[in-house]
């Protein structure tokens, strides 16, 4: 009961700023792509797995499942015909075997070096430490494999931990894990895929779990979890979204992604560990230790929902225009459809829309929320064309959007 749970974060929360404060200290120079500092992360997250007393579940024994990324500047000395290696960290925890199926969860750990592409400060050559994205979701997997592993007794399936590389490249470690699953790994048998991406700045208890709509069954199991937990869940939204979970939906598997929301220092050199609510951080740990926990005991297997009509979207969709909403709204509570991504070559990324906007007019009607959006896309033709109007940074900014047709 709550008794646990407020007796036992104390110590976790520690636990879990001292894990955050490892990966994300400027000694790691903020986990690039073929960085030294990447690499020590990985080995380093190797032997948390160890001392977790995870089974090693990559390639032949060992933890590793190494892939290669191409990259752009073939002229890179460390680089090998435009390829720089990478390596997820994979490990297990066996169940009775009672039940068929695994259940997986995951968080990346790189982040984006000294800055450059996928900056926000692009012209600044500064340590891009990457406390919250996401050094803050790497801490939450090892908190959430030790409070699955103190109760693996009782485990009726397979639990699976991953820690991801080159998430910031395009999600490419996740994907090649689905393309070429490592050791006795197979996408068949995954029930479900929880991820945890930015987890680490919880405010008013206010907690997005995203891809809430790919399982029929998702808000009746994590509703009650949520309050077990203290948290205000908004739980919705398809599996897609611009994180590792996107790679095992598009295989047909039900995921979530737990998500505190956006902030300010998002991809900038200021994400730093001060910033961290590592109380917060555990806490979602535990939670999704329980939604990992109870999936890998009840029997059958979860509904996948494919589509995006969900149980929070009666209406048909007309039209499109490629926004990833962000449940949870603006971070003040004031209205508006706040966009924690724009799909590339969508009508919204063609418009000038971005991550970060608040839509709060699209034509004629006001929006609130991501219920109003829906009612603009249900009644919306493609083709037509309509101004919005968004806050960015403060400001107010006008738009002009094409409607696309629905996917």
């Amino acid at each position: 009961g709550s008794e646990r749970i407020s007796s036992g974060i104390d110590a976790a929360a520690e636990r879990y700023s001292a894990d955050v404060q490892w990966l994300a200290d400027d000694v790691r120079q903020g986990r690039g792509l073929g960085s030294e500092g990447l690499a020590r992360a990985g080995l380093w997250m190797e032997t948390q797995f160890e001392s977790i007393g995870l089974e090693p579940a990559g390639d032949d024994g060992g933890y590793r499942h190494v892939f290669g990324v191409p990259i752009a500047d073939p002229s890179n000395p460390h680089a090998q015909k435009g390829f720089v290696y990478a390596f997820n960290v994979i490990g297990r925890i066996r169940g009775n075997g009672e039940l068929e199926g695994v259940v997986l969860i995951g968080a990346h750990y790189d982040h984006l070096g000294f800055g450059g592409e996928g900056s926000l400060e692009p012209d600044s050559r500064a340590i891009h430490n990457g406390a919250d994205d996401n050094a803050s979701g790497a801490a939450a997997l090892l908190e959430a494999a030790r409070q699955i592993q103190l109760r693996r007794g009782q485990l009726k399936r397979d639990v699976v931990f991953m820690a991801f590389s080159a998430e910031e490249r395009g999600l490419v470690g996740a994907s090649n894990i689905v393309r070429r699953p490592p050791g006795e790994l197979d996408m068949e048998s995954a029930i479900a895929m929880l991820n945890m991406d930015m987890v680490g700045r919880l405010r008013d208890e206010k907690l997005s779990v995203l891809g809430g709509d790919s399982a029929e069954e998702w808000d009746d199991l994590v509703d009650p979890l949520c309050d077990r937990y203290g948290f205000e869940c908004a739980i919705g939204g398809d599996g897609f979204g611009s994180s590792d979970q996107a790679a095992f939906f598009a295989a047909d598997i039900p995921v979530l992604h737990f998500f505190t929301g956006t902030h300010a220092e998002y991809h900038k050199p200021s994400d730093d560990a001060d910033l961290i609510n590592s109380e917060g951080g555990a806490r979602v740990a535990w939670l999704v230790s329980d939604v990992a926990g109870t999936i890998a005991n009840r029997d059958g297997v979860l509904t996948l929902v494919k589509t995006s009509d969900g149980p929070q979207r009666r209406m048909a969709l007309k039209a499109r225009l490629g926004t990833i909403p962000d449940y949870a709204g603006p971070a003040d509570g004031s209205p508006g459809l706040l966009l924690s991504d724009v799909r590339p070559d969508s009508p919204a990324a063609a418009a000038g829309l971005q991550r970060g906007d608040i839509v709060v007019q699209i034509g004629d009607l006001e929006i609130a929320s991501v219920q109003d959006y829906m009612v603009v896309l249900s009644e919306a033709n493609p083709g037509d064309t309509a101004p919005v109007t968004v806050i960015r940074d403060g400001e107010r900014v006008e738009l002009e959007v094409t409607f696309g047709a629905p996917r």
